[in-house]
This record gives C-alpha cells, sequence and structure tokens, in this order.
C-alpha cells in the first residue's frame, strides 16, 4: 500500500488538533502511530482554546475537523491565514463535496483528508512540512542573498567611493600637468632688435594651440640665437594623452640644453634624435615625433630649415597675396625623431621678403574628415591659407582653423593642433 512505503523518520512534530470527537481524536492519533510519526499533539474544541494552544504550543501543524457546531475548520483557517500564515492546515472531514474542498484548498489550506481515508494523514503531513522546510530554506536563502547583496552593494560603493576619491586625484594631476605644458608654450617672444618693444620687432610671432585631452603631444618654442636670428621649432609627439606630453615636456628640455645648436636647424634636430633614441633605447616602446625647426635672419632676409618627417611650413607672400610650401627636396626630407640613431637632416634656405609670413602647423589641422568621410588634406589647407593671404597673421591663423571647423561640420579635431606664424615685419635696406 501507498502509505507503507519506506520514508525518511520525522523529527517529532508538534500538532494542533481542532477536533470535538474524542473517537475521530482517537483514529488520528492511531493512524499516527501506525505510520510511525513522533509527534506531541494538543487538541482543542472551541476558539478560546485553539487561540490559547496557538501562543502556548507553538505547533508546527493544525488538523482542523471541518465540520465542529461553533469554531470549525473554515474558521480555523481563516484565523491561520491571518496570523500565522507559516503554519500549515490539514482539513480533515467525515463528508463534505468536492466544490466544497477545493474553496478551502484555494483559501490555503494545504490539504483536504476525508476520515474515512486516514492513511492520507501521514504522506499528507510529511509533504506539508517539507514545503514548510523548503519554504524556510527559501526565505533563509533570499535573506543570505540579500545580505550577500547589501555587502557586495556596501562594497561597490566603497571602491566607487575610493575610485571618485583617486579619480579626483588623477583629475587634479592631469589639471597640473596641463597647466604646466601650458607654461612650456611660449607666450611672450623674443625680438628683433634685441629688447625692443614687441610691436616693433623685425619678426613677430602669433600661435594657436589647442589639445585633444586635458594633455597633449604638440609644442612649439621660439629662441633668439643672435641679434638678428630666430630659431622657431615645433613638434608633434606620436598618440596622445600624459605619454604624448611626457615626450613633449623631454623634447623641450632636451631643446633648451641644445640651444646654442638652433642657429643649424639640421644640427639641432640631428642633436635632439640621437638623445631622443638614446633615452629610450631600453625601452619596448615605440616613441617619435616629426618636427621641424627654422631660423630667420632678418640681417641676411632669409629662412633656413631642416624636416624631420613634419608637414612642410607654408610662405604666405602677403604683399603678393600668394603662398607656396617652403621649397625642399622630398628625398631630404629626414624621418621623424626617435626612430633611427644615426638619421641626418639636411638644411634648406629660402629667400625672404618684408610682410612674408611663415605658418608651421601640426598635422591635426589638416587630417581632419567630415561626415561624409572626406579628408582635408595638406593640399585643401594650402587652397584654405591661399583665400585669406590678405589677413594680418593673427587673423589669418584663426581664420584657417574656422575654415577647417566648418569643414567637419563643427566636429571636433580628433587631434592636438598647432600653428604657429612667423611675420616677417621688415627687412633692412642691405638684406639680401
Amino acid at each position: 500500500m501507498l502509505h507503507t512505503v519506506m520514508c525518511v523518520p520525522l523529527a517529532a512534530v508538534r500538532i494542533l488538533l481542532l477536533e470535538d470527537s474524542d473517537m475521530d481524536a482517537l483514529l488520528i492519533e492511531e493512524e499516527l502511530r501506525r505510520a510511525e510519526v513522533r509527534y506531541s499533539l494538543r487538541r482543542a474544541q472551541t476558539r478560546a482554546e485553539f487561540e490559547a494552544a496557538l501562543c502556548e504550543f507553538h505547533p508546527q501543524i493544525v488538523f482542523a475537523d471541518y465540520m465542529l457546531p461553533i469554531f470549525d475548520g473554515a474558521a480555523a483557517l481563516s484565523l491561520m491565514q491571518s496570523d500565522y500564515p507559516e503554519i500549515p492546515v490539514i482539513i480533515i472531514s467525515g463528508a463534505v463535496g468536492e466544490e466544497t474542498a477545493v474553496e478551502l484548498l484555494k483559501a490555503g489550506a494545504t490539504d483536504f483528508i476525508l476520515k474515512s481515508r486516514l492513511f492520507r494523514l501521514e504522506p499528507a503531513l510529511r509533504r506539508a512540512l517539507r514545503e514548510v522546510a523548503e519554504h524556510v530554506a527559501l526565505a533563509e536563502a533570499q535573506a543570505a542573498l540579500s545580505s550577500c547583496n547589501m555587502d557586495l552593494e556596501k562594497r561597490v560603493l566603497d571602491r566607487t567611493l575610493e575610485l571618485s576619491h583617486k579619480n579626483a586625484i588623477m583629475e587634479d594631476d592631469l589639471k597640473m600637468a596641463h597647466e604646466l605644458q601650458v607654461a612650456l608654450l611660449p607666450s611672450r617672444f623674443p625680438t628683433i632688435p634685441r629688447g625692443c618693444p614687441p610691436e616693433k620687432s623685425a619678426v613677430r610671432i602669433c600661435s594657436h594651440y589647442r589639445s585633444t585631452h586635458l594633455v597633449g603631444g604638440d609644442c612649439f618654442n621660439v629662441l633668439q640665437v643672435s641679434d638678428s636670428a630666430l630659431s622657431v621649432l615645433i613638434f608633434d609627439v606620436m598618440g596622445h594623452g600624459v605619454r604624448a606630453a611626457l615626450v613633449t615636456a623631454m623634447l623641450r628640455a632636451l631643446e633648451e640644453q641644445l640651444g646654442e645648436k638652433a642657429e643649424d636647424p639640421a644640427l639641432l634636430l640631428s642633436e635632439m634624435n640621437r638623445a631622443l633614441c638614446h633615452i629610450f633605447k631600453g625601452t619596448d616602446d615605440v616613441v617619435f615625433a616629426s618636427a621641424c625647426c627654422l631660423t630667420v635672419d632678418v640681417e641676411r632676409g632669409t629662412v633656413t630649415f631642416a624636416n624631420a618627417g613634419h608637414p612642410t611650413p607654408f610662405l604666405v607672400h602677403h604683399a603678393l597675396n600668394s603662398v607656396e610650401p617652403l621649397r625642399s627636396l622630398a628625398k631630404d626630407r629626414g624621418p621623424a625623431l626617435g626612430i633611427f640613431e644615426e638619421a641626418t637632416y639636411a638644411n634648406h634656405t629660402q629667400a625672404l621678403a618684408t610682410d612674408d609670413i611663415i605658418l608651421l602647423f601640426t598635422d591635426g589641422l589638416f587630417e581632419v574628415e567630415n561626415d561624409k568621410e572626406e579628408l582635408f588634406n595638406e593640399s585643401l589647407l594650402l587652397e584654405t591659407v591661399a583665400h585669406h593671404t590678405d589677413l594680418e597673421p593673427e587673423r589669418l591663423l584663426h581664420a584657417v582653423v574656422a575654415d577647417v571647423e566648418r569643414f567637419t561640420g563643427g566636429n571636433a579635431f580628433s587631434d592636438d593642433v598647432c600653428v604657429v606664424g612667423v611675420h616677417i615685419a621688415h627687412l633692412p635696406c642691405n638684406a639680401a
């Protein structure tokens, strides 16, 4: 028979029995003993006895007779669902319709057993207690999960606060690095003759600089090499951000260290290249920078320049409203700094006229695309400059940058941008 199947023995179960019939109560206990259920039982016949047993006996399960004259199984079920929903209730009745049984189960009864089929009591009891145990285990698991989630949330919050603090420190460091890098860019320029007011200088400098990050890899500097000559160096370090900015600072330091060689652009680039290659010789990283160095000598009326893989500067003839690249042989354009330690660079010299403007720039100015993925190349940049040759140097720089921005449709530049204008305000009468 089904009720004789081997089952795990139950621990002693506290059972509250709502039953007014002594005979039926004995039959129920007899069935429990026959099924070898370990139990302690408290019987109640009235509502008062039932409620007292709930408070004092703390039952684990309730057996309730449906057919009682005053306080029956339905009333007991309603009370349990209201005040003790965690305790299972099994309704026991002599005879009741199927419709009533269904309604009782819908109302929250765990099971419904006819008194003529009490052999179902022990498996129903087991199932009810198992469901309670499962609910308790589920609740404990949910509580443990909730506790874990709370702990995880706290750890995530703590980690987020820690990262936020570190990010704030990093942001402060980057802001300081930005301020230091901006400080590396010259704001006051040497004059010719030496010490004269800027507005009377024979050579006047203007510039435009912007970085795509707080710190960038573009930089320039102007040095006085004699009473009649200035040296201008512009360079663009590979990459962006802190790494590029660090190399930028190193190149500026190298230039300051080698400043006495600035009168000879090719020599200065060669020395800087050897130094940069030596510094990064023991690293696995490839670090290089394009650079262009030129020396303007107003006494001779010439510009001498050397190029290390950098975009060729433009020479604007303001008086003639024309523009051309500084002339040089393509094969004499040397490699970028930091690639070949024994690389050599060649000087090129070109005559200047009063009111000429030399434009030096990094590739961030023209290597941009619009929404149609059309590239703004060096040829388009030359055409753009040609449209503004009648403007004064500083206005010329801003007009060119504005035209490039219009080409992109207002999109931000994807690379750092540095533009330097060298205006030959006047030349001595005896200049070549």
